[in-house]
């Protein structure tokens, strides 16, 4: 009897031993699993990379198909991606899904962290519809898991929603961001601060399809989230201010949108009174000003902008350039052209300082500096500039581009005003060559050239050229604006001097009395050109 305990004592010795022989791999394997997880925390990417790819070879000769494998490739992948080396991240996320797949299967939950990650890096890269697909994958798995409403699904939904987002598809965008709220309201609670950054995207899609009513909504349920949870003179508080003063400004309520935007101000200045918070909140309030025709205010606002962007980034920032384009044209607007002129030259000279001189950009605060020179009258500093900025659009657009037919025809319309008619009609009919390529996409600007053109025969005399353009003028913006649009009544009024000067009155008084009854109604108000 004794013997046999020694022999069976003897055997559980040798199992042991043997246990632990086999156990080293494994420990080694988690050990640099954990080393490896600790440098990508903390950043050390060329020593992560390292760890991860040693526990890719310890997995590996621990077992081809052992989870782990998936594990460390994922890490590894991760890594790449940290380093900026996406394509070797997206084939490291294809290896360790296969190995992962090869031992778990297709639909088990462990897939998720390289589905998840793997999805990140397509978006990152722009590859929408493999983004797309791999995050869908991971819903349905996290679905058929069926653990209820987690924070994890949450986040996987979100990923689908931005990705529709990014591509414009903002009614399949809408469920899936109102399945977001629902989920996290259920985990959360309804006043949890989580709830106003969904119902904020959510608002956002909706602001995009023009559901300006649904999106006011969300901002101010959100808004009222932040006021309980962060206080009503947080940074969280003013950003919600800011949206639904947003949503204001597109409907065009400004009278309710400007103390939304003053309260911002207040917040952000005793936050942090030098800070380009400030700046965007001055910059807000003063879009609205404008809008208001509080111009005095507008011209303020804009000038306190100016001045800090100025002391955070320099005098030469290009950052400066679109609020001192904005200054400027307020300035313009108040027939300050005095101030106005230098303002526009120093945003001239920025923006060649910064993007060099063939950039569009470049092209915008010329056209800006042409206009005024024309208003002043100053007609050959106004074709100078005008024909400076055809030539850096002709050449960083192309010939053909719907913006250089804008440049052909604000240049007609300086030679007609300056009574150069020979010059003009050449670029009136660039303008609509160009112009006729793109009918279906801006009918309404083929039609004002076309108008345009007529009226200059017109003027020369060739009234059966003139009647022409007219008529087909006429026909685009009856089908583009309606029947009754003050546009109509504008061409209407045009075809109607024409008719008389070819001795067709009874024609003429028919499109005067169709004109006159456009304009006798409230909304409409029609200018001749």
């Amino acid at each position: 009897m004794k013997s046999k305990f020694v022999i069976a004592a003897t055997l559980c010795l040798m199992f042991s031993a043997h246990y632990a022989q086999a156990q080293a791999p494994w420990n080694e394997l988690n050990r640099t699993l954990e080393e490896a997880d600790k440098a990508y925390k903390s950043k050390d990417f060329k020593h992560a990379e390292e760890l991860y790819a040693k526990a890719v070879s310890l997995a590996k000769s621990a077992g081809a198909h052992d989870a782990r494998v998936g594990s460390a490739l994922n890490g590894l992948a991760a890594t790449f991606e940290a380093e900026g080396n996406k394509p070797e991240a997206l084939n490291m996320y294809k290896q360790a899904l296969v190995s992962k797949e090869a031992a778990v299967g297709r639909v088990d939950p462990a897939l998720l962290p390289i589905l998840d990650n793997m999805g990140s890096c397509y978006r990152s890269s722009g590859d929408t519809e493999n983004a797309l697909a791999t995050y869908n994958r991971a819903l349905k798995i996290r679905e058929s898991a069926d653990k209820g409403e987690t924070g994890d699904l949450a986040k996987n939904l979100n990923s689908i929603a931005a990705i529709y987002r990014e591509t414009a598809k903002y009614k399949e965008a809408e469920p899936v961001l109102l399945r977001v709220v629902a989920v996290i309201e259920k985990l959360s609670g309804p006043d949890n601060p989580s709830v106003a950054v969904a119902l904020n995207n959510l608002a956002v899609v909706y602001r995009e399809q023009n559901k300006t009513k649904e999106a006011e909504g969300l901002y101010d349920r959100a808004l009222k989230i932040r006021e309980k949870a962060f206080g009503a003179e947080s940074q969280e508080t003013a950003a919600s201010l800011s949206n639904l003063a947003r949503v204001y400004r597109e409907e065009g309520r400004f009278e309710e949108a400007e103390p939304l935007l003053k309260r911002v101000l207040e917040i952000v200045q005793k936050v942090e009174p030098d800070s380009p918070s400030v700046v965007t909140a001055l910059n807000n309030l003063a879009v609205v000003y404008k809008e208001e025709a509080k111009y005095a205010d507008a011209e303020l606002a804009y000038k306190k902008a100016a001045a800090l962007e100025e002391k955070l980034k320099g005098a030469d920032s290009y950052t400066l350039a679109p609020i001192l384009t904005n200054l400027a044209l307020v300035l313009n607007i108040e027939a300050k052209d005095t101030e106005a002129e230098p303002v526009m030259k120093r945003v001239i000279e920025i923006t060649e300082k910064s993007l060099g001189p063939d950039d569009p950009n470049l092209a915008i605060a010329l056209s800006n500096l042409a206009e005024l020179y024309r208003q002043q009258g100053k007609f050959a500093d106004a074709e100078t500039l005008m024909k400076r900025t055809l030539a850096i659009r002709t050449k960083a657009l192309g010939a053909d581009n719907p913006e250089v037919a804008a440049n052909h025809s604000d240049l007609a319309l300086l030679y007609r005003e300056q009574g150069k008619l020979t010059d003009a009609e050449p670029s009136f009919k660039d303008a609509i060559t160009i112009q006729e390529k793109y009918e279906k996409q801006h009918p309404g600007e083929l039609a004002n050239s076309l108008n345009n053109l007529a009226k200059l025969y017109r003027d020369e005399g060739k009234l059966p050229e003139s009647e022409a353009l007219y008529k087909r003028s006429l026909a685009l913006r009856e089908q583009t604006y309606g029947a009754n649009d003050s546009r109509v009544a504008a061409s209407l009024r045009n075809y109607a001097i024409l008719l008389r000067k070819m001795g067709k009155e009874a024609d003429a008084d028919k499109m005067d009395a169709r004109a006159e009854a456009i304009e006798a109604k409230p909304e409409s108000k029609a200018d001749i050109n």
